[in-house]
């Protein structure tokens, strides 16, 4: 159940960029400097390429298959939650096409701000889902052999952030992330 791990590790990395994201962009609203457009553009990079492209397919393909296969109880919320992957890209997109238009005219702050705090809370309620419903309830109803292919799946992620080979880009992403928050 090493799969476990990595996807609460993965949701940790995910909510560090997107929090910095509203930071970021909190301390602009508030009166502070202009947000640095390289960090934003790597943060979307990050958003695009991860969470987007590979956590959450793997999620539906290997952990929610498989618990549909032992559980198909549970098929309602990994229904829900399906579709909430779907509709967070949905949302991605939409965000992105809001921060293109910020790097085009900085007025265009205030829109780009309120819908990266909906983004956050609307990913920080799915988040929660999978950890407090969807993982305790695997770890009950999977079998050791559904695990294997689970956590070869999630080994395999290329994580930017949460340790497997970094790009330097985000390694860099990263580090300015941390240097945020004090201690």
């Amino acid at each position: 159940m090493k799969a476990i791990a990595i996807i609460q590790d993965e949701h940790r990395a995910i909510t560090a960029v997107i929090e910095g994201l509203r930071h970021v962009l909190g301390e602009a609203r508030g009166g502070g400097p202009a947000p640095d457009l390289k960090l934003l553009a790597a943060m979307f990079a990050y958003i695009e390429r991860f969470p987007e492209r590979l956590h959450h397919p793997k999620e539906d393909d290997y952990l929610f298959a498989r618990l549909r296969v032992r559980r198909p109880d549970a098929a309602p919320l990994l229904d829900g939650l399906h579709r909430e992957h779907e509709v967070g890209r949905e949302r991605f997109a939409d965000l992105k096409a809001l921060y293109q238009r910020y790097a085009e005219r900085p007025d265009a702050l205030v829109p780009l701000a309120e819908a990266v705090e909906r983004y956050s809370q609307f990913h920080w309620k799915h988040m929660r889902r999978e950890e407090e419903e969807v993982l305790p309830l695997a770890a009950e109803a999977l079998t050791a052999e559904d695990w294997q292919a689970i956590d070869a799946a999630f080994a395999s992620n290329d994580d930017p952030i949460v340790g497997v080979p970094a790009r330097k880009e985000f390694r860099e992403l990263f580090r300015r992330l941390a240097a945020m928050w004090p201690g």
